[in-house]
């Protein structure tokens, strides 16, 4: 069996078991670093989109959603922006894409 090579993320080794151990979904915080993203600004895209793909149903999960939002892009969610992810993402059924 071999190794893949380590890869270069020029990150130090406590940032990047911070990104295992403390992100909200590290395969994509990662992929963003990779890219080129600002580790900073990868967790919090990553730790939005997260809030966003969950359906909220306690005040709490709004309100960290709200935080979430306002740090991702820069304003504080009115409720015409809430509603707009509850009707589009939450209250239709996920819809599945077949290869064929």
């Amino acid at each position: 069996m071999t190794d893949s090579p380590i890869e270069q993320l020029d990150l130090l080794d406590t940032d990047y078991a911070d990104i295992l151990t403390s992100s909200s979904y590290p395969a994509l915080e990662l992929q963003l670093v990779r890219l080129g993203i600002d580790p900073a600004e990868a967790r919090t895209t990553t730790n939005f989109l997260t809030l966003v793909r969950q359906r909220s149903d306690t005040p709490a999960s709004w309100e960290a959603l709200a935080e979430a939002w306002e740090a991702g892009c820069g304003f504080e969610p009115n409720l015409e922006h809430l509603q707009l992810i509850l009707e589009l993402l939450w209250n239709h059924p996920q819809r599945r894409v077949e290869n064929d």
